[in-house]
Formats: structure tokens, C-alpha cells, sequence
């Protein structure tokens, strides 16, 4: 058995990870095929096509077939959930978390080799500003750099915390610069005032990211030792 189908059998395995194990295993004609026929091949190869695993192939070709995640919030939010395997829920509207929100602009320059910045990304009056209203129902009042090309948006939601956002901002230059160990040993810290929520969940972003990438480099790794 490859490794490929491995990945593909694993319930963790990374969005970009399985758009890729797939192509190897089902061809790369797979962008254009229907999902029903994405399930009949994985069948065939005898990969269970769960639910999850469906969810992420069928947001990757979403990514790779059109541009509509790059100005539909509603479309880009659902990506971030399919990255975990959350299907699209038609009746209802997707609501991710920042570090789900962090995640998906990796998986997205994963499937893309494009880097999403302030000057060459998404529609910057439809996308950042559901970012930054994500951002602002959690309490954040600076974008994790993932998502910095929303800070402006977010600013805009926190005309009275700007001066908060200067002093975190000067702050998380270094502790961005931090290990894995050392910011999970301050997360243990409990916080004791504004500054401190706010870094948390900067450094609750930043691990989160860290563990995803860990985990899609093992998988990519596998993945090229497939037979």
C-alpha cells in the first residue's frame, strides 16, 4: 500500500496534503471531475471517501478551479472549515476561528504557491473586513501575520483601541521570534489585564500554525517516499 493512500486514509491529513495524495493516486485530471466521481474513484482504489476527507478534496478544487474564495467571505470562511473536514453547511453561514483563519492562508498558498498580502490577495472590501469582524468578536485588536493584510479593517472596528494595539504590536516582534516550548509555557501564565488576552491569542494563533505545518511537512514527507 503507498503511503499516498495512507494520507488519504487519515482522518488529520492536511487539505493540501490529500489534493496532492489524490492527484497521485487518481490522476491529474481530478480538478475537472464531478464529486460523485471523485467518490466512485477513491472507491475503486479502495479509500473510504468519508465525509472529511470529500469535504477537503472538494475545497481544494475549489481553490485551484475558480476565483470566488478570493472575493466571497461566505466561500473563503467554509475553506477554512474544510481544511478540518467541516462540510459547507448551505443554509447557514460559516463562522471560522482566527486560527482556523491563519491555517486556511497557508493551505491556500500550499495549493497556489501564492502569497496573500495586502497588495496582491483577496477583494479588500468584501474579504477583509469579515476577517477583521472574525478578529474583533474574539477580542483581537492585532491580526496574527497570516492575516495581516486585514489589520487595516480591524483597526477601523477599534477606533479606541489603537494605542493597545501599538504596545502589543511592539511586543509580539519578539516574542513571534519565540519557540514552540517557551510560547506554550507562557500560555500558562494567566492573564492579568487587556495586553496579556491579547498576546495570548496571538500566541495561540502562532502555535496553532506551527503544529499545522509540523504535521503537513510529515505528511508531504510520507508522501514523497509514496511507492
Amino acid at each position: 500500500m503507498s503511503s499516498a493512500s495512507e494520507l488519504l486514509r487519515d482522518p488529520l491529513v492536511e487539505l493540501s496534503v490529500a489534493w496532492t495524495a489524490a492527484q497521485k493516486i487518481l490522476g491529474l485530471t481530478i480538478p475537472a471531475w464531478e464529486p460523485d466521481t471523485i467518490r466512485i474513484e477513491l472507491e475503486r482504489a479502495k479509500i473510504p471517501p468519508t465525509d472529511a476527507l470529500m469535504t477537503k478534496l472538494l475545497g481544494a478544487q475549489t481553490v485551484v478551479t475558480g476565483p470566488v474564495w478570493t472575493y466571497d467571505h461566505d466561500v473563503l470562511f467554509a475553506l477554512a472549515l474544510a481544511c478540518d473536514g467541516l462540510p459547507a453547511a448551505a443554509e447557514a453561514l460559516h463562522h471560522p476561528t482566527p486560527e482556523q483563519l491563519c491555517w486556511l492562508m497557508k493551505e491556500l498558498s500550499a495549493l497556489t504557491g501564492h502569497t496573500f498580502n495586502e497588495e496582491d490577495g483577496f477583494d479588500p472590501d468584501t474579504i477583509d473586513p469579515a476577517i477583521a469582524a472574525v478578529l474583533h468578536d474574539e477580542g483581537m485588536a492585532v491580526a496574527p501575520a497570516e492575516l495581516a493584510f486585514a489589520q487595516d479593517a480591524l483597526d477601523r472596528f477599534l477606533q479606541s483601541g489603537k494605542e493597545i494595539a501599538k504596545q502589543v504590536a511592539k511586543a509580539w516582534k519578539n516574542t513571534e521570534k519565540m519557540s514552540s516550548d517557551a510560547l506554550r509555557r507562557t500560555l500558562h501564565e494567566e492573564p492579568k489585564s487587556a495586553f496579556d488576552v491579547q498576546m495570548h491569542r496571538l500566541i495561540e494563533c502562532r502555535l496553532y500554525v506551527l503544529e499545522r505545518s509540523d504535521r503537513r511537512s510529515r505528511q508531504n514527507a510520507a508522501l514523497q517516499h509514496s511507492i
